[in-house]
Formats: structure tokens, C-alpha cells, sequence
């Protein structure tokens, strides 16, 4: 019975992770937000992380290291700069909006 749930779990896994490459693949994937949606307790445990980890780091991407974008491609049997791509695109948004909120702090306080 154990052999049979272990099987079905792996099956499982292993189809939720062919969604997510096919999904980087053909550009559905815009964000790394996107994924929290996509099987994230699937991604979590084959990942080796935790939970609020993961979803802190969709959240915020530049929080994303190296090892954790090289482990996603191989995870998914992709390339890393498909990744890498929409990390960077995403962090420099985010790192554009809190010099622009930080500029006008600056800007309020004289």
C-alpha cells in the first residue's frame, strides 16, 4: 500500500513539475509570484525549502540565490536564463519603486 501512495505522489510531482517548465517554456509564467498558485507545496518539498520561504521569494525575487534559480531549472528541466530572465526583470522593478518611494521621502522631509 506504502509502495502505491510513494508511487502516486512521484507521479504526481512528476506532472505538476512538467506543468510548470511547460509553462515557463511558452512565457505563461510572467512573474515568479505566478508559481505560488502552481503546485507550490510540490515545488517546497522537491526544492528542499520551506513554505514561507518560497512564497517570500516569489514575493520579493531579488531575495532568489543563484543556487535556488539553478536548482529550479534543473528541477524542471530547463534553462536557468529562462529564470534568471524573469527574476531580474522583477527585482529591478522592485528595487526601481523603493529608490522612487525612498527619493520622495527625501523630497517630503525638506
Amino acid at each position: 500500500m506504502a509502495d502505491k501512495e510513494g508511487k502516486n505522489s512521484t507521479e504526481k510531482l512528476s506532472k505538476a513539475l512538467l506543468s510548470i517548465a511547460s509553462m515557463f517554456e511558452t512565457g505563461r509564467i510572467k512573474s515568479m509570484r505566478d508559481m505560488t498558485s502552481l503546485h507550490p507545496t510540490a515545488l517546497v518539498k522537491a526544492l528542499g525549502i520551506n513554505y514561507g520561504g518560497f512564497m517570500s521569494k516569489c514575493s520579493s525575487p531579488e531575495k532568489f540565490v543563484v543556487s535556488d534559480i539553478i536548482k529550479l531549472s534543473n528541477l524542471l528541466n530547463i534553462d536557468s536564463e529562462s529564470i534568471m530572465k524573469i527574476v531580474l526583470k522583477e527585482a529591478q522593478e522592485n528595487f526601481d519603486k523603493k529608490n522612487l518611494i525612498a527619493s520622495a521621502k527625501k523630497s517630503n522631509e525638506k
